[in-house]
């Protein structure tokens, strides 16, 4: 499957332009879903804004140590669908994204906003 995973809200709390708190659970889910032989396309906001926005995702990402590389990203955000897996299934892609209408969402710690709940998905 491709997995087109969020940044901000997502493996982050929002706190752009800098980057937020690491969001809990985020790696050990990605990892499990690297291991399991999915690709992961980073899917965020802040490719439409600068380039060095998106560098920034990219090192955080690629510098935890915890997943493995991530080296692709969409030219552009693609807006996410509704969270229903059955359909993520039947179309061979999963969006990652706070903005996923239906997704689970917890309270950031710092930001006071939400961000995805990745308990669920262990």
């Amino acid at each position: 499957m491709i997995i087109y995973l969020d940044f901000d809200g997502t493996v982050v709390e929002h706190q752009f332009p800098i980057i937020g708190e690491h969001n809990p659970g985020s790696f050990e889910v990605i990892k499990k879903l690297q291991s399991a032989g999915h690709v992961i396309v980073l899917n965020t906001y802040r490719i439409e804004i600068n380039v060095e926005s998106l560098d920034d995702a990219m090192n955080y990402l690629n510098n935890s140590k915890a997943i493995s590389p991530i080296t692709k990203h969409t030219t552009e955000k693609i807006h996410p669908l509704d969270w229903d897996i059955e359909s993520f299934i039947n179309l061979n892609e999963i969006f990652i994204d706070d903005i996923c209408k239906n997704i689970p969402l917890i309270n950031a710690v710092k930001s006071k906003g939400k961000m995805v709940d990745w308990s669920g998905m262990k």
